[in-house]
């Protein structure tokens, strides 16, 4: 029985399922690192996070869903099966964010529930945490999450220590002699009480004036970076796109903070400020959601505020409102 391998094992095993899967890692893309459907052998093993997370390998920027052809409507192709390799534990927590959003509500996506179904995903834990992370003050253990088929912890150099967590994960692996561990059920992705959390017992109403969002908004450009890079954002519009006879409907990233996200066929935008749209963004990560699925949808990756071009923090101003009593 084997519960560690090197990092040429696992390199291996990404070649070998190369030949049947897409196989996508973190690497390194200039001064940036993100995750590309590349060769094993340029995948980043180090403690680095990417700048944008494993999302999109289950819900894609830009994804067709369905061709109208002379009439006739053609459902799009199959999602193609991938191994991501590397997620970390916020990226897989904010997976389990979106399984809840996209599986159980009252509406079920099927192209999120294939990706889900045919995916393997190998976590990653880090070793340290990084500028603007906050994942442990929402509650997380940096170094485990059970949402993922196989955890990787490294515990030497180019030395893992592994964590079986589905059957999935162990027939991949299973020439390794994974196949003989045991699930590891005993630990948990939560360590602690979230010291960030708001109660959720006041009405919207009371919510809202309990800082004051103009002013704390007052440097935001509104570029919408901070829905972008999120590992939870899930907003999305339609799009067709008509040519030679030929329609295709696409489905696309959206921004709530993005002035004509909101905007009615009337011209009346309920939310027509800044300020408006970045409070939409912040309540319905820390308050919204978590009265529809107990979760909050911010999982402490640090990618916002790493990323912001004026220095606004999610976690300063959520920090804001539960001193206020939110």
């Amino acid at each position: 029985m084997n519960d560690t391998l090197t990092r040429d094992e696992i390199v291996a095993f990404l070649s070998s399922i190369a030949v049947k899967m897409r196989v996508a890692g973190p690497v390194r893309d200039g001064k940036a690192v993100e995750y590309r459907v590349s060769p094993p052998e340029t995948f980043l093993f180090g403690d680095a996070i990417s700048y944008k997370s494993s999302k999109e390998f289950y819900f894609p920027q830009t994804e067709r869903l369905i061709s109208f052809r002379g009439g006739e409507a053609i459902s799009a192709e199959d999602p193609v099966p991938t191994v991501i390799f590397a997620a970390r534990v916020c990226d897989l927590e904010a997976l389990r964010v979106m399984r809840e959003v996209f599986l159980n509500g009252r509406y079920k996506d099927p192209f999120f529930e294939r990706r889900m179904r045919e995916n393997l995903i190998i976590g990653m834990a880090c070793v340290s945490e990084k500028p603007g992370c906050f994942c442990e003050s929402l509650g997380l253990d940096m170094k485990f999450s059970d949402f993922c088929d196989v955890m990787l912890e490294p515990i030497g150099e180019d030395i893992f220590k592994v964590a079986r967590l589905s059957v999935k994960g162990a027939s991949a692996f299973a020439k390794y002699g994974l196949s003989e561990i045991e699930c590891d059920n005993s630990r948990s992705a939560r360590t602690s009480k979230p010291a960030i959390r708001l109660r959720g017992e006041m009405r919207e109403a009371e919510i809202f004036g309990l800082v004051d969002w103009e002013e704390m908004l007052t440097a935001c450009q509104g570029c919408g970076m901070c829905t972008y890079i999120c590992p939870t954002c899930h907003c999305f519009e339609f799009r067709d796109v008509s040519e030679g006879g030929a329609t295709d409907r696409y489905r696309c990233w959206d921004s709530c903070m993005y002035p004509r996200f909101t905007l009615h066929a009337s011209g009346h935008n309920p939310r027509g400020t800044k300020a408006e749209r970045y409070r939409q963004r912040v309540l319905h990560k820390y308050l919204y959601v978590m009265r529809n699925t107990g979760m909050t949808a911010c999982t402490g990756c640090g990618r916002c505020v790493r990323s912001c071009p004026v220095g606004i923090s999610v976690k300063r101003v959520a920090e804001a409102l539960m001193e206020a009593g939110a």
